[in-house]
């Protein structure tokens, strides 16, 4: 959904800019910088590309990089130093958040001194506030009043975004979800565990003790124990 929001976001009667994501011949699209190549990062991706903008991917691995640029070739890359993330915020027209760190409040990793150096009313959406956000000037906001406006830059910082198109999100979640369930109701919860490691490691409590996978290998074998 993030294209799409942004999309609204950057239009002169929700306050933005009055741009078009995709430009149109001879008027240059519009520049998206995503921090974080994750399942979120490239979601965003695909789905701005699809709208026609012109997307610059930052994350801290060149593994992650060279996967998404093999899948993605129009986009641009960079190593998410300090310094580039700096660059491209200053550039951008909207700015996505999808940083994560699986068990951890996500870093932050722009600071308000970038966030007042980005150009006036362009666009944050920070996908990283279930986690406490990733932009120093995040906080989180509800779907009846999704925006604020922070150092000049329209904020979109909304936990759960999918809560408005619930019907789709329900039905997407349940085609995942619903081979994980099968299997549980077939193999019951001990030998699901053993068996599918996608299972195991999404444990979060366990005969009612807080618990994290502390050893995991090609077979499937764990190893559990209390954080």
């Amino acid at each position: 959904m993030t294209a799409q929001i942004a999309a609204r976001l950057l239009q002169n009667n929700d306050g933005g800019k009055g741009i078009m994501l995709g430009g149109m011949p001879g008027v240059a699209p519009a520049e998206v910088v995503i921090i974080g190549a994750g399942m979120a990062g490239i979601s965003a991706t695909r789905a701005f590309l699809g709208l026609g903008a012109h997307v610059t991917v930052l994350d801290q691995s060149i593994d992650v990089l060279q996967r998404i640029y093999d899948r993605f070739p129009s986009i641009g890359t960079m190593v998410a130093t300090k310094r580039n993330i700096e660059r491209c915020c200053a550039f951008a027209d909207v700015v996505v958040g999808a940083v994560s760190v699986p068990g951890e409040r996500s870093p932050i990793v722009v600071s308000r001194e970038v966030v007042a150096k980005m150009k006036p009313r362009s666009v944050i959406i920070d996908l990283s506030i279930d986690q406490g956000g990733c932009f120093e000037t995040s906080r989180p906001t509800k779907h009846d009043y999704p925006t604020y406006i922070e150092e000049g830059v329209i904020h979109y910082c909304v936990p759960n975004i999918p809560g408005v198109v619930a019907r789709t999100a329900t039905h997407a979640f349940m085609n995942f979800a619903l081979p994980f369930i099968s299997e549980l109701a077939n193999l019951g919860v001990e030998e699901a565990i053993k068996k599918n490691s996608g299972i195991a490691a999404a444990i979060n409590t366990r005969n009612g003790e807080i618990y994290k996978l502390t050893r995991f290998n090609i077979k499937g074998d764990t190893q559990h124990g209390p954080k």
